[in-house]
């Protein structure tokens, strides 16, 4: 009895010290300098892509934005990180990068520059 009660006792010390996967990992800051600033630059840079190793590029840097722009939407690991994600205007930001980022990924699969434009003005309005 005493054993099962010591092996209970370390297994529960164990996972309240493990970190839970609904902590972030990084913060909004971060993930906007390291990941979604330089992606979108990549789509906002298109010019004319000819071959589907110049495509992969684009498709990939809009899976980045969609994958980033659903973490911001959550929040980050930052002071104020949660505090923004309770924000509706930066769900509505996040919303509307998510949503180009889908946008410039289906282009981008379909190898239409113009549609990619498209998406590109709303990552990044003229």
């Amino acid at each position: 009895m005493k054993n099962l009660f010591l092996v209970t006792l370390s297994a529960l010390l164990i996972s309240a010290c493990t970190p839970s996967d609904d902590q972030p990992e990084s913060s909004i800051n971060d993930l906007m300098l390291d990941v979604i600033t330089p992606a979108t630059n990549t789509l906002w840079g298109v010019e004319d892509p000819q071959s589907d190793a110049d495509w992969s590029i684009f498709i990939d840097a809009a899976s980045q934005v969609i994958t980033a722009g659903e973490q911001i939407k959550r929040g980050g690991s930052g002071p104020n990180d949660m505090k923004w994600a309770a924000d509706p205007a930066w769900q509505a930001f996040a919303d509307t990068l998510i949503g180009a980022g889908n946008d410039a990924h289906k282009a981008a699969e379909a190898k239409d520059l113009d549609a990619l434009f498209e998406a590109n003005d709303v990552l990044y309005p003229p």
